[in-house]
């Protein structure tokens, strides 16, 4: 599946598909470097993990999601909203697990 075409199977995925959703996020957050997941922001702009505005949120919603909690209502849309944001990063992965 070329690039343009997996991304735009991969954004259509985040719109239906809530789990997918709330693992784009833990996903996100465990590319985040260390010392960005305990202070819950963005200090290197390394491309790796959520981007400045997103990483308090995006940070928060991961370890809900890792703890067991669902995300619904106003916080899936948020989710939803960070990883399509994110969706290149997610591309990359997608990419990288199909060559393994």
């Amino acid at each position: 599946m070329a690039n343009k075409e997996l991304r735009a199977d991969l954004i259509h995925q985040l719109k239906v598909n809530p789990r997918l959703v709330e693992r784009a996020m833990v996903v996100l957050y465990e590319r985040q470097t260390t010392d960005e997941q305990t202070n819950s922001n963005t200090v290197y702009q390394n491309g790796q993990g959520f981007c400045a505005y997103a990483a308090r949120r995006g940070t928060y919603y991961a370890k809900y999601v890792l703890s067991g909690g669902r995300l619904t209502g106003v916080h899936l849309d948020r989710a939803r909203n960070i990883a399509i944001k994110h969706v290149r990063q997610l591309v990359e992965m997608a990419e990288r697990k199909r060559k393994k």
